[in-house]
């Protein structure tokens, strides 16, 4: 049983954002076996026999005393509609492999693409992603995410994003969004209308 994973992104048979997984493992590590990791997230893992034109999705799950991985292909599914969903006790602040709470919310979708959970009238996740809003030349992004993306962590370390409380009915002062992910960068073409938030 591996009951902790980081999901990384590889194109051009790189590892994408390598340092902000490490870091986000090692911590994790210790707040699950209270002692700092014996190995490297990376240890082992060569990037052979991979196709420089498509991107991979590569899964590392680890334990205590070791990891396991494997590769796939991925491609691009970014949800554009979300569903606002409320949610006062949810908890994923490290990546787990048991998803009961937030797969539960994500069967809730109806038919929109994913679910923005609201915890205590706070924005925070989708099931997969972290978001960001424009509003005007600003991008933000909640203070009270679930779990802190490392895509979203680097971008806060370029300044490219100002994190910042947001609550449900701060909502239609932002003109579109975006999700990104670890297999989703942030991408200035892709922003969603505000209006793809809603409630049923």
């Amino acid at each position: 049983m591996y009951p902790l994973f980081e999901s990384v992104c590889i194109e051009n048979s790189q590892i994408k954002n390598a340092d902000y997984h490490e870091a986000r493992f090692r911590r994790s590590y210790i707040q699950r076996y209270k002692t700092h990791p014996t190995y490297g997230l990376f240890d082992g893992i060569h990037l052979t026999n991979l196709d420089n034109n498509l991107k991979y999705k590569l899964r590392i799950g680890y334990k205590q005393d070791g990891t396991r991985f494997s590769f796939s292909e991925y491609k691009n599914s970014i949800p554009t509609s979300l569903k606002l969903v409320n949610d006062d006790t949810i908890s994923y602040n490290v990546k787990r492999n048991n998803r009961k709470k937030l797969n539960n919310l994500y069967n809730t979708r109806g038919e929109f693409d994913d679910v923005l959970i609201i915890k205590n009238g706070l924005v925070t996740d989708t099931s997969y992603a972290n978001i960001l809003f424009l509003d005007g030349k600003v991008i933000i992004t909640p203070s009270t995410p679930l779990l802190e993306g490392t895509c979203r962590a680097r971008l806060l370390d370029e300044n490219k994003i100002t994190e910042t409380r947001v609550l449900e009915s701060d909502l239609p002062d932002f003109d579109s969004f975006q999700l990104v992910n670890a297999l989703n960068d942030f991408d200035s073409n892709r922003w969603v209308p505000i209006a793809n938030i809603k409630r049923e």
